[in-house]
């Protein structure tokens, strides 16, 4: 995903529904080998506004990964192959460990790092820009 730039681009959603809210920016691995990304979302929409302070607020504070699979057929079974990323979603509580929301940084002030985001190797998300 970020060798091949598959993050850059992908919509922003809230709980994996509605309209884009914004796009993510950048994606890389940090020095422990966790995928990171920043987000950008656009606050000069009403479900923007709402989604960037329930962050602000905690109240959504985990990432989800919205995306399709192609499954194969063989003689004998189904095999999943290459996954394709749709979209990520802010939500109240993510379906994996690990895969919070650690910083946000309103428009021209500092990044606020959250401090109960505790990242797990491999499962982290990055910087939630508004």
């Amino acid at each position: 995903m970020v060798s091949g730039g598959a993050l850059c681009g992908v919509p922003i959603k809230t709980e994996h529904a509605g309209a884009s809210l914004g796009t993510v920016v950048s994606g890389f691995l940090d020095d422990t080998g966790a995928l990171q990304c920043v987000m950008e979302v656009d606050e000069s929409t009403v479900e923007g506004c709402i989604a960037s302070g329930f962050v602000r607020d905690g109240v959504a504070a985990d990432l989800s990964l919205g995306y399709s699979v192609d499954v194969r057929h063989t003689e004998d079974r189904l095999k999943a192959g290459e996954k394709k990323m749709l979209e990520i979603s802010i939500v109240r509580k993510g379906a994996r460990e690990g895969c919070h929301i650690s910083a946000y940084q309103d428009a021209g002030g500092p990044v606020v790092f959250k401090p109960t985001a505790e990242p797990a190797r491999g499962g982290a998300w990055d910087c939630f820009e508004m």
